[in-house]
């Protein structure tokens, strides 16, 4: 009864004519077509990893603002309320009587003394950021060269191009499925059959072929069906070896292409732990909490040389002469540069590290995966033409035609 969910070329028995058919057409559907293109485009509308680096060490950087740290309200709604608090400290410290007795070098180093600590933690928390990314990124490379490998393995093996067109349209579909699925982790769905069958309507919108209907059905009852879809694949390497297309169980190229099946099993659970099991929230949250009374501070040591420069424009000030005025405009720049360049700059840091550290979730900081697959795809199409059409020899077959 449970083999019925399975198309017909992984079943000994055929079904009906009607499915014959069904199944057949969707194996002579082409791996690649214009709309996986759009469909790429659409899902990845702002590639991170593509942008011309040899403007980056120019001038030239100041203009590229498309996908860079400060193009985030957050960051500048937190400056704004930076600027509120100067303001009010220096309303509150012109209005003093003795705002001359403050000495505005010892508010240089209450504004300064947490820029070293915070910065070493937000260092730290970058590299980790990076390194998570970067892991991310080569587990889904590995899903990827799993499927290419397979289709290699049967190429050399001579496997009929059915069986070759069902085992990678079973990797491309697990590949998207994958990259839909961490797309919309980030998305509030109280229902998970919900967040399936998002995925699933986006599926289809534009790769219709890439599941027969029985297959939708079944695949469609599971959450991580994009990971349950190798378990078809190992079923169906195992009939192949035993119907004597591949070599038999005991040999060690069936060993190798069942390693093929773990590696892609193996990558998918990599990249799911990379970016499912996030940073402890006690470290992010205590290192958010530095970074920000950290910018309270030096916003009140700012407003309070700012209220100093008003008390002395308003006549309070009356010692000092040109030196003194020199004395406190310089304060008054070094004091903008310590206390409000650095903190804006380590915000910016720290919210860059949030979204590198969640490689599917930030548009900023998103693996183009799209991207990937639909290369990856394009590496089938052109293996399965120059296969397909050896020049000097005839194409091998590991089972004996009769």
């Amino acid at each position: 009864m449970a083999a019925s969910s399975f198309p017909e070329s992984q079943q000994g028995t055929p079904p009906a004519a009607d499915a014959e058919i069904t199944v057949a057409d969707a194996e002579r559907q082409p791996l690649l077509d214009k709309r996986t293109r759009r469909f790429a485009d659409d899902l990845d509308e702002w590639d991170s990893t593509q942008y011309d680096i040899t403007k980056i060490t120019s001038w030239r950087a100041f203009l590229m603002l498309k996908g860079c740290a400060w193009d985030n309200s957050l960051l500048w709604n937190s400056l704004g309320l930076g600027m509120l608090l100067v303001t009010a400290v220096t309303i509150a410290t012109a209005s003093l009587p003795n705002a001359v007795l403050i000495d505005p070098d010892k508010l240089a180093r209450l504004g300064s003394f947490l820029n070293v600590f915070v910065g070493l933690l937000l260092g730290f928390f970058l590299s980790s950021s990076m390194n998570r990314w970067y892991g991310c990124v080569n587990a889904f490379l590995e899903l990827l060269d799993a499927v290419r490998s397979m289709q290699m393995q049967m190429t050399a093996l001579g496997v009929s191009q059915e069986r070759q067109s069902t085992l990678s349209r079973y990797g491309i579909l697990s590949a998207w499925l994958l990259h839909l699925s961490l797309c919309m982790e980030s998305e509030d769905h109280k229902d998970v059959r919900d967040k399936t069958g998002k995925v699933w309507l986006i599926l289809d919108k534009f790769r219709p072929d890439l599941a027969l209907p029985q297959e939708k059905s079944k695949l469609m009852e599971h959450k991580e069906s994009y990971a349950l879809l190798w378990t078809w694949v190992a079923s169906l390497i195992g009939r192949m070896s035993q119907d004597g297309e591949i070599p038999p169980m005991a040999s060690p190229t069936y060993g190798r292409i069942l390693h093929i099946v773990q590696q892609a099993y193996g990558s998918i659970r990599d990249v799911r732990a990379l970016h499912m099991i996030k940073t402890p929230f006690i470290y992010v949250h205590t290192l958010a909490i530095l970074v920000h009374v950290n910018n309270i501070l030096n916003a009140i040591a700012f407003g309070l040389v700012c209220g100093i420069m008003c008390a002395s424009l308003m006549g309070k000030f009356a010692g000092g002469g040109e030196e003194g005025w020199a004395n406190l405009c310089t304060s008054l720049f070094l004091q903008f540069c310590f206390s409000m360049l650095a903190p804006v700059l380590y915000l910016a840091l720290f919210d860059v590290s949030v979204c590198v550290a969640q490689p599917f979730t930030y548009q900023d900081a998103k693996i183009p995966a799209a991207r990937f697959i639909v290369g990856m795809e394009e590496d089938l199409k052109n293996a399965t033409h120059i296969g397909n059409h050896p020049l000097h020899w005839e194409k091998p077959s590991f089972k004996k035609r009769d």
